[in-house]
């Protein structure tokens, strides 16, 4: 047979003259073997039958081309499936709209309940004999918060196993005199790139009647990662797949080619990114390898438009609105002059090395960062901390509960330190050192105990996938340099559960890379973008440091 399925693999021989068709289904030659290679899916599978004899496709390849599986009438009411609270309207279109799918991806804003609506889709599946198992990749933050929700909201048996490093899944999930449950395992994204995670979840896809869900499904944007790779090989195991964000596009519409081929191979149709990128992309610079445009987008989104819901922040009248202030802090002059000597080195290097200009400035950029927070490159403070000064009259002037980020440990130490010093055991800080299994605890009590204060954490830690809101005023003592970072966190206090406005406050210094902060997140830009257009445009590099 020329097209067979070995080790998860699709397996091509072919006579030279019709390498055309390995190269139309994205496939790789294999020196070794003298084969050509591509994952198996339905897009992949359609293509081999409709160029190659089906006496020359094995059985494993012809099914995968077959029909989806039969999904029976939905239920007459999803309310059944949840516990303690009601859905939404807006929550029960989006769950009619995707229960007739094999692969759906809920673009549902942060706070619009895709935790929610995910548990309640998958207890739908299962009591329908759709489903007997759930996989639920997301980030390693937010695992506690998956355990806590299913055991908040699943008015259906579930047993749970959390996926830790170095652990392996029970052989065992219930007892024999139990109601038979849904078998659920939540495991990190991160895990899928290294270790043995990626085993691990095959593992427990492999007995089939499977749904898979992946959480933050922008975080397999990047095509050639090792974790996107990792999650769409799986997702040809699970019966059911379901993608959730609310950021599924923050670069540029090239964001969605892996999500939605997750979620379904044949929503696009396009056998590879660079296929999906010649065809909606318009590329230009250096020997055209940048995309500077798009083409054909309402074609795009048509095609995505049966397969995804989305939900946008104005779409939920019942929230109450979001304000912004800036404070202006005035930097100590040893901070203008280590910044005025990072401009100038900056220069000298940049006239030495033109190939990597942006990642010079960036470098640069988050020096100066460094100092505007009140600390040197090396962490260690500097004489004096304006933005730490007014972080503290600022937080005198408020009597509720308030989140403060920073993107530098550091900092966080620093900021925690004076907390500690003037508000007595009010203060719960996450960072990465704290174990997945003790980081919900300390948002728990955060929520519930009137004694603690102040939520201190970094964006890249604590801002996906928590709810934070008992929190009406989040600080931002410094900003990472990824717009979805921003629009994540805000989110942590605004969504379901918060009846009171929420004051987002900036803390922005007038050194110039504060300002270039401020003006590519108020203008959702993307920094590096920004960075290569200033260049291009200028040359100068004063605007930006």
């Amino acid at each position: 047979m020329k097209a067979v399925i070995e080790d998860g693999t699709i397996v091509l021989r072919l006579p030279f003259f019709q390498n055309f068709i390995a190269k139309s289904a994205g496939a790789r030659w294999h020196p070794a073997t003298k084969t050509w290679r591509c994952s198996p899916n339905p897009l992949v599978a359609a293509l081999l039958t409709a160029a190659l004899p089906r006496e020359e496709i094995s059985d494993d390849i012809l099914i995968l081309n077959d029909a989806p599986v039969a999904i029976p009438n939905k239920p007459d009411d999803f309310n059944e499936f949840v516990r303690g609270v009601t859905l939404r309207p807006r929550q029960v279109q989006g769950l009619n709209k995707a229960w007739d799918r094999n692969g759906y991806a809920l673009f549902w804003v942060m706070g619009a309940g895709k935790t929610l609506a995910t548990i309640v889709l998958a207890g739908a599946r299962f009591d329908r004999g759709l489903i007997q198992r759930l996989l639920v990749v997301c980030p390693t933050s937010v695992k506690g918060v998956w355990a806590k929700e299913l055991n908040r909201y699943a008015k259906f048996p579930v047993s749970l196993y959390i996926h830790e490093s170095g652990k392996t899944p029970p052989r065992v999930w219930h007892k024999p005199d139990e109601e038979r449950p849904l078998l659920i395992m939540v495991a990190g994204i991160e895990s899928l790139s290294a270790g043995h995670g990626e085993s691990i979840c095959k593992e427990f896809l492999a007995p089939g009647n499977a749904m898979m869900v992946l959480d933050e499904s922008s975080r397999i944007k990047h095509h050639d990662s090792g974790r996107t790779k990792a999650s769409l090989r799986l997702s040809q195991l699970a019966s059911f797949r379901l993608a959730l964000t609310g950021t599924n596009a923050t670069q540029g519409i090239q964001d969605l080619y892996t999500q939605m081929h997750f979620v379904d191979p044949m929503a696009i149709g396009e056998i590879s990114y660079y296929s999906f990128r010649s065809r909606y992309c318009v590329m230009g610079g250096f020997q055209e390898r940048k995309i500077v445009g798009y083409t054909r987008v309402d074609t795009l989104l048509n095609k995505i438009a049966p397969y995804s819901d989305t939900i946008r922040k104005s779409d939920m009248k019942d929230l109450p609105p979001k304000l912004y202030q800036t404070r202006k802090v005035s930097a100590s002059k040893e901070q203008l002059d280590i910044c005025k000597s990072l401009r100038r080195d900056l220069k000298m290097k940049l006239s030495e090395d033109k190939e990597h200009r942006v990642k010079n400035v960036l470098e640069a950029m988050l020096r100066a960062q460094q100092v505007a927070g009140g600390f040197d490159h090396t962490g260690e403070p500097l004489r004096s901390n304006p933005k730490l000064d007014e972080l503290m009259d600022l937080l005198e002037e408020f009597d509720g509960k308030a989140v403060i980020w920073a993107r530098f440990l550091p900092e966080i130490a620093a900021i925690v330190k004076r907390l500690n010093e003037r508000y007595d055991r009010a203060t719960v800080v996450l960072t990465g050192a704290v174990p997945p299994a003790d980081r919900q605890p300390l948002i728990d009590k955060f929520q519930a105990d009137d004694k603690i204060r102040f939520f201190v954490s970094s964006q890249t830690v604590g801002g996906a996938g928590v709810t934070l809101t008992a929190a009406t005023l989040a600080v931002y003592y410094s900003n990472t340099f990824n717009l979805e970072d921003r629009l994540q966190s805000e989110d942590r206090n605004h969504r379901l559960g918060q009846t009171n406005s929420c004051l987002y406050v900036d803390l922005t210094s007038n050194l110039q890379v504060d300002q270039t902060i401020a003006e590519t997140i108020g203008n959702k830009l993307v920094m590096s973008k920004f960075v290569a257009d200033t260049l291009a445009n200028s040359g100068e590099v004063d605007s930006l440091i």
